[in-house]
């Protein structure tokens, strides 16, 4: 159900925010071009730079009971990732070299229990990092990744890409998931520069309630106002999950109005020192069909 629309409010010489630093992480698997290729038309979009990151993961060398492990098998290690590398930056190179925007290549060495880490840290000196959506056993690197870990604790803004490749566009039709939360503040703030160019943005409420401490009199206006004070055209719907999965609700609603990006926030907790995504979040991550740009 469409329950408002906000005409746009801009004062003249009013400037659209912006991303000026995109980093992107490659990998060598099937689906890195297409994240390359996300990122590259976004840094056109904004006139950003962009800087795509390879992991040189190195195997971190468990001690035997007998205190060491044989030199050659070290060694075969090693010189197996070395490899690895060279075959992904002479990828990520050529790709780069037919970018149209400002483009460099960054290599990070890391051993394997610390590829989430290096990731984090990264991202803390991009404006917007772009990511692969996981899947398991399609690469080294994505089986060894876990996404909720880099999202939670990156402190940025995180792009996921579907392994199912990409639309014609992003980032023109967007729905923002939004449930008055704190997480979901904070991604509208970070996809605000994304938002201001958008042909058409929705507010999408499911299962609304009006509550003194979250949704107001008419669940969505009031971010859809703030959106609308930013020169964005958008719309607020409202839907009833009727007992079904609210991913699939969302989701299913994407589908047929030819959504090509969603901005939601990402919520979990932390345990063990390991995020774990909560169910509506890990969902969307396991089912998306386009990008997903997600803050915590």
């Amino acid at each position: 159900m469409l329950v408002g629309r906000q005409r746009p409010f801009t004062r003249p010489g009013d400037a659209a925010m912006s991303y000026r630093e995109i980093l992107v992480q490659f990998d060598d698997c099937p689906a890195g071009a297409a994240r390359v290729e996300a990122a590259m038309r976004l840094a056109e979009q904004h006139t950003a730079h962009l800087t795509g990151l390879v992991l040189d993961i190195r195997p971190r060398i468990p001690m035997s009971i007998d205190g060491g492990v044989p030199q050659f098998v070290t060694e075969t290690l090693n010189r197996s990732a070395a490899e690895e590398t060279e075959r992904t930056v002479a990828r990520i190179d050529a790709l780069l070299d037919r970018q149209r925007c400002v483009a460099e290549r960054r290599i990070c060495k890391c051993d394997d229990t610390a590829i989430d880490r290096a990731l984090a840290l990264n991202a803390r000196y991009a404006d917007l990092l772009v990511l692969g959506q996981a899947r398991p056993g399609h690469s080294a690197l994505v089986g060894r990744l876990e996404i909720e870990t880099v999202v939670m604790s990156c402190g940025r803004p995180v792009l996921l890409v579907p392994q199912a490749g990409l639309r014609p566009t992003i980032g023109k039709r967007i729905v923002v998931a939004w449930d008055a939360g704190r997480a979901a503040a904070r991604a509208v703030a970070d996809a605000m520069p994304m938002l201001e160019k958008a042909t058409s943005v929705t507010v999408l409420v499911v299962d609304a309630a009006s509550t003194p401490s979250g949704h107001g009199a008419l669940p969505g206006a009031d971010i859809g106002t703030l959106l609308a004070r930013h020169g964005v055209t958008v719309e607020v719907a409202s839907l009833s999950s009727e007992g079904s999965d609210v991913a699939d609700v969302a989701l299913n609603w994407m589908f047929d109005h030819d959504a090509d990006l969603l901005v939601m926030g990402a919520y979990g907790h932390s345990r063990a020192r390991e995020w774990v995504l909560g169910g509506a979040t890990r969902s969307i991550l396991d089912r998306m069909t386009v990008p997903v740009l997600m803050s915590h």
